[in-house]
């Protein structure tokens, strides 16, 4: 089975209709999201309401989703992503809301493992170095284990001498997960921060056990428009131009 895999989605409608419609042309029709479908981009109610509207999607719940849910505090969010949250909050209709607020923090099936931060803390945690994803090892079980959170491409695994082993992705990169355990972040759907503009998101076949990465191209210049004209903060429409 071939699953679509992508993550921070954000509120921007524009990058996730572009990632769909991919998945599309590439005749996927399952898929998996790594949290945060809001926070920061102008349409929170249009991704919930695409997603939630999809039979075959297995999500989990992210730090923006919790905040939103009022399962986690805005305190811990810079003014910026506390303004995003606040300006959601008004967006969302009740069965939205309900969708996001239902969401579970990990998932675990035969195919894969699924958190937004890492499986110690799946709202929190930024999982970026080694010694981190040795830390949580022994927390998760089914390989590969897909994460977000960070925005950025990269995964562990486990090394021939047993160490592990990390790297970033770039587009078309292939990671297998056929023998040894691997995490594989996609990157973000809505708000790259590798230095690529362009949508992230990959291609997980279950039966090579394989993920691929890909970039999408999509109407930056809508999405910022929009959010100047909601009056949102410069710098979330601003950083969308750079992917950082």
């Amino acid at each position: 089975m071939k699953y679509g895999v992508f993550s921070d989605v954000h509120g921007n409608y524009e990058a996730l209709k572009a990632v769909l419609a991919f998945y599309r042309r590439k005749g996927v029709k399952d898929f998996i999201c790594c949290g945060d479908i809001v926070g920061y981009g102008p349409q929170p109610l249009e991704c919930v309401e695409a997603l939630s509207g999809i039979k075959e999607l297995v999500a989990v719940m992210g730090n923006h989703d919790a905040a939103l849910a009022g399962k986690l505090g805005v305190k811990w969010f810079n003014p910026d992503a506390a303004w995003a949250i606040e300006f959601t909050r008004g967006r969302l209709t009740g069965q939205a809301m309900d969708y996001v607020a239902g969401l579970p923090e990990i998932v675990e099936t035969d195919d894969f493992t699924l958190v937004h931060g890492s499986p110690c803390k799946p709202l929190t945690e930024y999982l970026l170095s080694e010694n981190q994803y040795t830390a949580n090892a022994k927390k998760w079980t089914v390989s590969p284990c897909f994460l977000g959170h960070t925005h950025m491409p990269l995964y562990f695994r486990e090394g021939p001498s047993g160490a592990p082993e990390t790297d970033f992705m770039k587009p078309l990169a292939r990671i297998s997960a056929a023998s040894g355990r691997v995490m594989i972040n996609p990157g973000s759907v809505g708000q790259p921060r590798d230095g690529d503009s362009r949508a992230a998101c990959g291609i997980y076949d279950s039966e090579s056990r394989s993920f691929e990465l890909h970039r999408v191209s999509y109407d930056i210049e809508a999405t910022q428009k929009l959010m100047t004209r909601l009056n949102m903060p410069a710098e979330l429409a601003n950083r969308l131009s750079f992917g950082f």
